[in-house]
């Protein structure tokens, strides 16, 4: 067994087969591992997003060349995305039983900011 020169027998704390230095005289014993994001994802301590596929559902073209597409997912999800060419259908944050966007508005507002 390694005894450090600096220090007596009586100050090392043997734990886990391991030798430790308590600091100032405290009952902490080294540091706790860090835990990794798969880990806290595990445990509960992070709530990943639910992702659905989503799937065109209408597609409007603006007076700029924009497209302005609207897809839906599983119970009724929702999601609007603003894109020079719309995708069939891609992943999106599952939120169910929303209302869908209003697609009028949303031209309007693209053509008024072209002017």
């Amino acid at each position: 067994m390694f005894i450090p020169v600096n220090l007596s027998h009586s100050e090392l704390v043997v734990v886990g087969g391991k030798m430790y230095q308590p600091n100032n005289d405290k009952k902490t014993y080294g540091k706790r591992n860090q835990l990794t994001r798969q880990q806290k994802i595990q445990q509960g301590l992070i709530k990943e997003p639910r992702m659905v596929t989503c799937r065109l559902k209408k597609r409007v073209k603006t007076k700029s060349g924009e497209e302005v597409c609207i897809y839906q997912g599983q119970n009724k999800t929702y999601e609007m995305a603003i894109e020079n060419k719309c995708p069939r259908e891609y992943k999106c944050k599952y939120n169910p039983y929303g209302s869908e966007p209003n697609i009028g508005s949303v031209i309007d507002s693209l053509n008024e900011a072209v002017k």
